[in-house]
C-alpha cells in the first residue's frame, strides 16, 4: 500500500496551509496542482467554513441538544456562511420559519447570491421541485421530527456509528451517508456527541475515499470495495500517523481526516495522471 505517498501528499497540503497562515508570499507550495485547484485542509477543523460554524455552535452551546443537531443539518445542507448568516440560528422549527427560509433562498438565488455550497453536490433525489424546497420540505422537516430521538440515541450509546445508522434512514441522509457524516462531524464538536467512544474507530467510506483506497492499493480505481475492507484500510492509515506524521502533530489526526484526505488524494491523482480535473480552482482572497 502506498502509505508513504499518501502521507507525503497530506504533508504538502498541511505545509501549504501553514505557509499561507504565516503570511508567506505566493506560491505556498511547490506542487502546482495544489496551487491551482481547491483541496480541503488535512483537518476539517481548519477549513474556514467549519471554523465559522463551530464559533456559531459555541455561541449557542446552551441551546437544547435537539436544536443544536438540527442547526448542524440546516447549515450543512445549504453549506454557505452567507446564507446561514441571512437566516440565522433557528431555536425552533415550524411552518412559518420553513416558508421564510425557502423565501430567503429564492430571493438570494434571484439576485445571484450564494445559497448552496459548491464544495459538494446537493441532489433533488428525483423530486421535481426547486432545490431549496426539496431540502426544507423533504429533508429537514423529517429530521426535525427525529432530532430528539437521535439525540437520545447519541446520549445513550455515545456512538456516532449508531446515530449515523439511524439518521441514514431519513430521506436526504442515506445513500453513501455523506450528509449524515457531515452533520454528525459538527455534532461531535458539541455536547450531542463530544464524548462519543468510536470517533477514531468508525467512519463511513465515501465514494471519493473508495477511489483513493483503490489508488493506494494500486487497483483499478473503480474496483469494488467492501465496506469493512475500506474501514480496515482507513484504520491502518490512521494508525500509521505516529510514523509518517510526527512533525505535524503526532496523534492529532482523526479517522475522518484520513477518510476525507483519501478523497483529496484521489482528486490530486486524477489531475496528475490526466484523468480529469477538480470542479473548482483555487482563488486567492
Amino acid at each position: 500500500m502506498r502509505t508513504e505517498e499518501f502521507y507525503a501528499f497530506m504533508k504538502k497540503r498541511e505545509s501549504l496551509r501553514l505557509r499561507k497562515e504565516a503570511g508567506d508570499p505566493w506560491p505556498w507550495s511547490d506542487d502546482e496542482i495544489l496551487n491551482t485547484y481547491k483541496f480541503t485542509n488535512v483537518k476539517r477543523s481548519h477549513d474556514r467554513t467549519t471554523k465559522w460554524f463551530w464559533d456559531a455552535l459555541d455561541n449557542n452551546k446552551d441551546a437544547p441538544l435537539h436544536v443544536i443537531l438540527f442547526n448542524c443539518a440546516l447549515f450543512r445542507y445549504f453549506g454557505t456562511i452567507e446564507f446561514y448568516e441571512s437566516i440565522g440560528w433557528q431555536p425552533t422549527w415550524n411552518q412559518e420559519i420553513a416558508l421564510a427560509v425557502k423565501a430567503r433562498a429564492q430571493i438570494r438565488l434571484d439576485n445571484k447570491q450564494r445559497v448552496f455550497t459548491g464544495a459538494y453536490v446537493i441532489t433533488n433525489q428525483g423530486i421535481s421541485a426547486p432545490k431549496q424546497e426539496v431540502v426544507v420540505d423533504h429533508f429537514l422537516w423529517p429530521l426535525w421530527h427525529w432530532c430528539s430521538y437521535l439525540v437520545d440515541v447519541a446520549r445513550r450509546t455515545k456512538s456516532w456509528e449508531t446515530v449515523a445508522t439511524e439518521m441514514m434512514k431519513l430521506k436526504g441522509f442515506g445513500g453513501t451517508g455523506f450528509m449524515t457524516k457531515e452533520v454528525l462531524q459538527d455534532a461531535m464538536h458539541t455536547e450531542v456527541l463530544a464524548d462519543c467512544t468510536d470517533r477514531n474507530t468508525w467512519c463511513p467510506v465515501g465514494p471519493g475515499a473508495h477511489r483513493g483506497i483503490n489508488r493506494l492499493m494500486e487497483r483499478d480505481v473503480k474496483a469494488r470495495l467492501k465496506t469493512q475492507e475500506g474501514l480496515d484500510i482507513m484504520r491502518r492509515l490512521f494508525n500509521a500517523q505516529d510514523e509518517y506524521w510526527p512533525d505535524y502533530g503526532p496523534g492529532e489526526l482523526e479517522l475522518h481526516d484520513i477518510q476525507f484526505q483519501l478523497c483529496e488524494f484521489d482528486k490530486h491523482e486524477r489531475v496528475k495522471l490526466g484523468q480529469g480535473r477538480p470542479r473548482s480552482k483555487y482563488k486567492r482572497r
